[in-house]
């Protein structure tokens, strides 16, 4: 075959599988952040985030199927694969197994004759990225293959900071994908906030707590409240306008932080996230964020159920309160057979609360005769 630096761009050609080269910069590897990654850190990644056991076992039973060419661009006497980086890493794995150690991938057996279908590919060459940049993004943004929310981030943000001073815009960027505007807006604000935090050294996606896949629907739904973007110095026509790099305010990058940690949770200080479900804690917690009081309380006590209460009706927080109690009670109720007779102090907890119950509902009847006599004379009767 020839050289690689001789093969015309935009053209078909056979290439040993020897040859080629994972790209480092592949959105899917966005979540663990790893500069100059090794073969074996790539092929951890897309087994984590790409569903790479089944390509495997494929490819083990039915030799490579060459009908889709990889696209990659000749990189000295070398080709980098810019589409086809699961397909390379499962062929990888196959001709070397020890590949596969930290992966959870069961590597098959391989007859000798599958395995020689693996020598030589097909691969569609390209000078430069740019020349494979809609046809990747359009596949895994709105095609059959999609990215998770962090890769299709990290694919527009970088297209977007290469390509503005020659004129590209989110529309074009949306467009060229097939996706809608405020979609890809909403995408790369969020993935520039989240570099800006790294580049600061303020969080780390990889210091996330726990170790677990990065939710970045968190912070790009966080961002469309208002009590986030205040928090963060993010004015009301940020999330609206083209997005720029590094968009808050230095002197609100401690905050940045605490929102992060409130998120993901911090590993290396043992902080649990407070965001168990984006529904309703994100929602949640952005009304924490827009009350003084109960922004304070989250800030010095980083509890998002102490804070929410600052926020909730007098009502509201009476009913949570009652229901609680109830439910606490019947639990103790459905233990009793644990109670040890000879516990005294047990026994006056038992009867304190009977105290208690018995004056809460004589203060709630009371009250709700003065409000409404004849509906509790009903009730009574």
């Amino acid at each position: 075959m020839s050289s690689a630096t001789t093969i015309s761009p935009k053209s078909i050609v056979k290439v040993p599988t020897s040859l080629l080269d994972f790209d480092p910069a592949n959105p899917r590897l966005a979540e663990d952040g790893i500069k100059n990654p090794t073969d074996a850190q790539i092929i951890c990644a897309l087994a984590e985030t790409a569903d790479l056991s089944e390509i495997v076992e494929s490819i083990a039973a039915n030799g490579y199927i060459d009908i889709e060419p990889m696209i990659a661009m000749p990189v000295g006497e070398r080709w980098r694969v810019l589409e086809g980086n699961r397909r390379l890493a499962a062929i990888r794995i196959l001709q070397q197994p020890s590949l596969a150690k930290g992966t959870g991938i069961s590597v098959p057996q391989i007859s000798q004759e599958k395995l020689k279908t693996l020598e030589q590919v097909s691969v569609y060459a390209v000078a430069n990225p740019e020349e494979a940049r809609d046809y990747i993004g359009f596949k895994h943004i709105n095609g059959p293959h999609k990215w998770d929310a962090l890769a299709k981030a990290r694919f527009a943000a970088d297209w977007y900071k290469r390509e503005k001073q020659n004129g590209i815009t989110i529309e074009k960027i949306a467009r060229r994908l097939g996706d809608n505007h405020d979609t890809v807006v909403r995408l790369v604000n969020a993935m520039f906030v989240l570099d800006q935090a790294e580049e600061a050294k303020v969080f780390s996606v990889q210091d996330r707590y726990p170790a677990r896949k990065f939710a970045f629907s968190h912070l790009y739904t966080a961002l469309t409240r208002r009590g986030y973007r205040e928090f963060l110095g993010l004015p009301e026509e940020w999330r609206t306008q083209d997005p720029i790099p590094n968009p808050v305010p230095e002197d609100r990058l401690n905050n940045l932080k605490k929102v992060l940690v409130w998120l993901y949770g911090s590993k290396s200080d043992n902080i649990r996230p407070v965001i168990n479900s984006q529904n309703p804690d994100i929602k949640d917690l952005g009304a924490v964020l827009e009350s003084p009081v109960a922004r304070t309380v989250m800030m010095k006590r980083n509890d998002l159920w102490e804070a929410r209460k600052e926020i909730m009706r007098k009502d509201a927080r009476f009913e949570a309160a009652l229901v609680n109690a109830k439910q606490e009670a019947e639990a103790a109720m459905s233990q009793i057979a644990g109670y040890d007779p000879s516990n005294s102090t047990l026994l006056e907890i038992g009867k304190d609360l009977r105290n208690t119950s018995e004056q809460l509902y004589s203060s709630m009847l009371s009250m709700s005769e003065k409000a409404d006599p004849p509906r509790v004379k009903k009730v009574n009767e």
